[in-house]
């Protein structure tokens, strides 16, 4: 699927950091999900979900670079009666894109603070028909992602110099740090090593994520 971009040595570290970003985003969605259920706010269902979208996304991503390495791929299209490894890559690339382009759906409508589910499903509507009639639905889908991460960081950035908190801070460098990431990955379509950076800043935002979240918790 995405392995293709890494580089050799890269190899079998791009799936672990994969898989542990989808341990550390799902522990997020149920700790939102739990915050909503015991407070009611909208922020926290929105959060919740949208976590929990890119928590799978990840999981299917670090499944099928983990395939792809290992040529088990070869053995799930035979089970699954696909004739064409590159058709069954191409579905599980858009899977992934799918997931990860709701959830960065989800926290850009979360920040504009309004209950109106038409512009939700118009910004999901409008994000399905760049991804499935791009011309390049890859580089469409990393520009679609540095665009959503670009308003979220703004509005957690924002939200920090509003009230000057550690926890707030660490939300908006790691949101940053997300949106870093997404803009090597662009790049990453023809140089291998933007691929390993973009990976290394994910990895960083979703630490900064986990801190904040246990910093919370402690509370």
């Amino acid at each position: 699927m995405l392995s293709y971009m890494s580089p050799q040595w890269f190899n079998g570290y791009d799936v672990v950091l994969e898989l542990l970003f989808a341990v550390i985003t799902i522990i997020v969605a149920l700790f939102a999900y739990r915050t909503y259920k015991t407070t009611n706010l909208v922020y926290s269902k929105y959060l919740s979900l949208a976590f929990m979208f890119i928590g799978f996304s990840y999981i299917v991503q670090s499944v099928i670079n983990f395939l792809i390495l290992t040529n088990l791929n070869q053995s799930v299209c035979g089970f699954m009666k696909i004739n064409s490894i590159a058709y069954f890559n191409t579905i599980a690339m858009y899977v992934h894109m799918i997931f990860f382009t709701v959830c960065l759906v989800l926290l850009a409508y979360m920040t504009f603070k309004i209950e109106k589910k038409v512009i939700l499903f118009l910004l999901l509507a409008l994000s399905f028909i760049v991804l499935f009639f791009g011309s390049n639905s890859l580089y469409m889908f990393y520009l679609l992602s540095s665009i959503y991460l670009m308003i979220v960081s703004l509005y957690f950035v924002k939200n920090y110099l509003k009230n000057r908190k550690f926890t707030t801070m660490m939300i908006a460098i790691a949101f940053l740090f997300l949106l870093f990431g997404s803009i090597h990955f662009l790049f990453s379509v023809n140089h291998q090593l933007f691929y390993v950076i973009g990976h290394l800043l994910e990895f960083v935002a979703y630490v900064l994520i986990l801190i904040n979240l246990i910093m919370v918790r402690k509370k």
